[in-house]
């Protein structure tokens, strides 16, 4: 039986020793090894070729694997793609576009540097001295149910698991918004400075994109859909379709939901403004007949683990 496995990386970079060594992602080294495992176990194939094998054009092996990349980061253009190209691999890079036609920093990013940056004591501390200052509705906002928390966010420690989920879950966007660019700009520095080192540039994209790898959207301002209205969820995927089309040609694209946040409506949108597949974060194989825009993939955290119960079920 063929079906394939996606997976999901987000940050790959030697960080230890410097000021970001909190930030959660891979080193160079644990990604070549992981990589080494795959290949040992799984076969790995490209975007084209999945898209074949979803069309009924050509079969693929009944473990195949392919590798996917969130957020337009640097790493993926200055770490990963030498380290593809050496091995012969090819990847799918799901980026934001904002960070594209822009000089600043995504919200999601800027929450990452302020948490190497301040203790979760201090993080807590100084949103809600913002909140205090500057948010006229702070109903429920020293609520947080940990075990909801945990669950988006099981590889976090249970308080910084509450602080983020307060950022992504709870505060309106707005008002998220303009308090993490206060908070960056008042512990860490102009955001600009950081957003022209922390993403990959046109001139990057476009040369994976010559040597075989594809490039997929990932929203235009990542944000979590849910919390969008439904004209507000079109206008984003149609934002961040035409910048890739007007960057990097027409193509066919798939798309991953930012913070794997979806619906069915969102789903159909998505379709709609174009992109041929939808990436999820729920963790499972994607099988032939899975539907186009709900599909599975498995982050690079728990893959060791996801393969070994696979191995194990088989040899029972």
């Amino acid at each position: 039986m063929s079906r394939c496995l996606a997976i999901m990386y987000h940050y790959v970079r030697d960080r230890a020793g410097t000021a970001e060594r909190e930030i959660r992602g891979l080193s160079t080294a644990a990604f070549t090894d992981q990589l080494d495992r795959l290949c040992e176990v799984l076969t790995p194939i490209d975007w084209p070729t999945y898209v074949a094998w979803r069309a009924g054009r050509t079969a693929v092996p009944g473990d195949a694997f392919f590798l996917t990349f969130d957020d337009c980061l640097a790493d993926h253009a200055e770490v990963v793609f030498p380290i593809l190209e050496s091995r012969g691999l090819r990847g799918v890079f799901f980026v934001q576009t904002d960070v594209l036609t822009g000089t600043g920093m995504s919200t999601a990013h800027q929450i990452h540097l302020l948490m190497c940056a301040l203790t979760t004591a201090q993080w807590w501390e100084a949103v809600q001295r913002w909140l205090d200052e500057n948010a006229t509705d702070t109903r429920n906002r020293h609520f947080v149910d940990t075990e909801a928390a945990l669950r988006v966010y099981a590889y976090e420690t249970p308080e910084r698991a509450r602080v983020k989920f307060l950022l992504t879950q709870i505060l309106p966007l707005d008002v998220r918004e303009r308090m993490i660019d206060d908070l960056f700009a008042e512990h860490i520095g102009v955001s600009g400075d950081y957003a022209s080192r922390w993403y990959m540039n046109w001139d990057q994209l476009i040369a994976m994109q010559g040597a075989g790898h594809t490039i997929g959207g990932h929203g235009h301002r990542h944000v979590p859909y849910e919390r969008l209205t439904g004209h507000e969820q079109v206008h984003d995927l149609a934002r961040c379709a035409s910048i890739l089309r007007d960057g990097l040609g027409v193509c066919e694209r798939p798309f991953s939901y930012p913070y794997g946040s979806f619906d069915d409506r969102i789903a159909q949108r998505c379709a709609v403004t174009g992109f041929v597949n939808g990436f999820t974060t729920q963790s499972g194989w994607i099988g032939a007949a899975q539907n186009a825009h709900r599909l599975s993939r498995v982050d690079t955290i728990h893959v060791d683990a996801f393969i070994e119960r696979e191995f194990a079920c088989k040899q029972v």
